[in-house]
């Protein structure tokens, strides 16, 4: 009996341990939206704008230490700094449900309110995003290469991953010119554009729950394996 809970609880252990604590993927992308596009927002500028979905009308927060402001093109809502003065981070935070997947185009970097870079130099840039899950799961921060202009990523969440909060910081340029030493800077984000995503669908088990399916089916065995030794003793009684 003890040799079964033992070999139970080891074939569950191996099987967590043999999954990646995250297998979140951050990728450059082009193409059709996601199944949930941002096309409406709250409206007014602040640190904290609601921004919804269609055709669900699921609800996004957008929050930044950065005073934004909500606009629209193209028949997407998006949400850029005050005065073309940018953002200097951005938290996106699903309500009431979590991402499976979600498409973007960040713009970098803000119009104005940059450093001034003397002529010559060429500028390339890095920022950070770090995605949450629910649950025990660590963040994933990944640290991206970014042109100006345009930058579209599409972030996927590994099996089992519920997505609960998007986080870009940290947007440092570098400028660089041949004879001449690096000028590194902090810029703002410009805006955040054409956002779609893909809602969790609850229904795959995490893997924990996977572990805790094993540990479970090992007592049930161990249980009709003790009944049924139970019995025949009795028979032969």
């Amino acid at each position: 009996m003890q040799k079964m809970m033992f070999g139970a609880a080891i074939a569950a252990f191996m099987i967590a341990a043999a999954i990646p604590a995250s297998a979140v993927t951050m990728v450059g992308t082009t193409g059709t939206p996601l199944s949930e596009t941002i096309k409406t927002n709250a409206g007014g500028n602040g640190n904290s704008i609601d921004f919804f979905s269609d055709p669900s009308n699921l609800k996004v927060v957008y929050s930044s230490t950065s005073t934004l402001s909500p606009s629209s093109q193209g028949g997407f809502a998006f949400v850029q700094g005050v005065n073309d003065l940018g953002f200097t981070n951005l938290t996106l935070t699903p309500s009431g449900f979590t991402f499976s997947d979600i498409k973007f185009n960040l713009q970098l970097p803000a119009p104005e309110g940059g450093p001034t870079i003397p002529n010559g130099f060429k500028t390339a840039f890095t920022f950070d995003t770090t995605v949450y899950f629910t649950g025990a799961g660590s963040p994933v921060t990944f640290n991206n290469a970014g042109g100006n202009g345009e930058n579209r990523f599409l972030i996927t969440g590994g099996v089992g991953e519920a997505i609960s909060k998007i986080v870009f910081s940290n947007l440092i340029g570098t400028s660089t010119k041949n004879g001449q030493t690096d000028i590194v800077s902090a810029y703002n984000f410009d805006s955040l554009r054409q956002v779609s995503f893909d809602a969790f669908a609850s229904g795959v088990p995490e893997p924990g729950t996977w572990a805790l399916f094993i540990l479970g089916f090992g007592a049930i065995g161990m249980m009709l394996r003790t009944g049924r030794g139970r019995a025949l003793a009795r028979s032969r009684s």
